[in-house]
Order: C-alpha cells, then structure tokens, then sequence
C-alpha cells in the first residue's frame, strides 16, 4: 500500500470527485466509467488496507486525473474539498501511476 499520506490524498481525491462541485451529473458516468453513487460508496468504505485494483483503481485514475485535466472551474473551492494543491495531488498521481496502480 501507499503511505498514509497517500491514503489521505487517495481518499480526499474519491470523496471530492463524488460528493464536490468539479464534476456535473450528465457527465460524470463517461468520465469515470462509475456512476456517482458507485464512487461515493468506494470513499465511503476506502481505506489504507483496500487493494488499489478494480474499480477502486479506475475510480482513483479517474478521480486525480479529472480532478487535475477537467475544466471544473473549481480552483476556489479546491482546499475544502482537498488537503494538497493540485500541484501536489499531481506528484501524488504521477507516483502512483509510476508504481503500476493503474486503471
């Protein structure tokens, strides 16, 4: 598993994808492969000891990726959804993806 900062970040970026402004209902299913609901009950039960593969791998991949590249307009809003700047939920993404956890 990741560090525990990485948990956090993991779990802020599926909570703010499902439960934050950053993404409209009639879109969210064709960016995220999931409906909304099936997001926000993978925040809800994510923890340090889920396996990062699955949905919760493409929901992840998803979540920090659309939270980074989607025009959300959202950047005001970013720090009460989000507990890293964009630039670091991007070295958090960047390593993941290195390590192989990958949609």
């Amino acid at each position: 598993m990741e560090s525990v900062s990485d948990v956090q970040v993991f779990r802020e970026s599926l909570v703010a994808a499902a439960r934050g402004p950053f993404f409209p209902d009639w879109e969210f299913h064709s960016l995220f492969g999931l409906d909304r609901t099936q997001v926000e009950s993978l925040a809800d039960s994510f923890s340090s000891a889920t396996p990062l593969t699955g949905d919760i791998a493409l929901a992840l991949n998803n979540a920090m990726g659309n939270l980074l590249g989607y025009p959300h307009g959202q950047e005001a809003v970013w720090s009460q959804w989000l507990s890293v700047s964009p630039a670091e939920l991007q070295v958090v993404f960047s390593r993941w993806r290195a390590s192989g956890n990958e949609a």
